[in-house]
């Protein structure tokens, strides 16, 4: 098992690319340390086909530096651990301490070596400037040929879920978020040099209303590949994601 220590994260990502697992060193971990109350956010991506790598969060509840039986038991914080080679996300409010990701190699459904990405940064809680800032294709709903309703929940164990789509020439659409319990927001992003990650300039839109307020993005008409996040304000609530498809007269 190798451990790396990034130290202080902070919300500029840190991203390790072609990074490998395999059957000699099926894990390799991330330790770092936030120092006030943040949102965790994980993506591991790229993770090369026909095979599987999941995603852990531990705290270090001990104090001793080391990812040890302890921090396992009781230092679980959240876990992702999908079918294949799907990207896995962990975003989460967490407390002041370290803690320590881990990418480990699911010997079952990978046939050697697992290469992957992953992404890590820690935001601000309570902040409509410090949305998640990573990516990961958590839902993908693909072209969209007609109208897509999703439901989902957000909550200090899942303060971000982001939602990948395109749009065709000839097609545009609206996005609400309704049903909601607590505060939660929206904003729509183009991932213009495909970094899995949001930097300056590829946010195209964003609804922040507040309270329970349903949110709308409406009358996106531009062809290409879209991220959708819906990110937790405060609170915790369900809701409904709806991706109205319309027809537009114009490429």
């Amino acid at each position: 098992m190798t451990t790396r220590d990034l130290g202080s994260l902070g919300s500029t990502p840190r991203s390790f690319n072609s990074f490998n697992v395999n059957a000699v060193e099926p894990t390799d971990v991330f330790k770092f340390s936030i120092g006030s109350t943040q949102n965790i956010n994980l993506s591991l991506n790229n993770i090369s086909a026909a095979d599987d790598a999941d995603l852990r969060l531990f705290r270090d509840v001990n104090g001793n530096g080391i990812l040890d039986a302890t921090d396992r038991v009781s230092g679980a914080v959240s876990s992702s651990t999908k079918a294949s080679n799907q990207d896995e996300a962990i975003n989460v409010r967490a407390n002041a301490g370290t803690y320590f990701a881990e990418v480990s190699r699911f010997a079952p459904g990978s046939s050697g070596t697992v290469f992957y990405d992953l992404d890590l940064s820690a935001t601000a809680p309570t902040s409509t400037s410090n949305y998640s800032n990573l990516l990961p294709k958590e839902f993908v709903l693909g072209n969209l040929s007609t109208d897509v309703t999703r439901f989902g929940n957000i909550s200090n164990t899942n303060t971000a879920d982001v939602y990948s789509f395109s749009l065709g020439t000839f097609e545009g659409v609206n996005i609400s978020l309704t049903g909601l319990s607590a505060d939660a927001d929206i904003r729509l992003i183009r991932d213009s040099n495909n970094n899995r990650i949001v930097d300056a300039g590829e946010e195209v839109a964003r609804s922040a209303r507040a309270g329970t307020t349903s949110e709308l993005i409406s009358n996106i008409t531009q062809s290409g590949d879209y991220f959708l996040q819906v990110n937790q304000f405060s609170g915790s609530t369900a809701y409904t994601a709806t991706f109205d498809r319309f027809a537009t007269p114009f490429a």
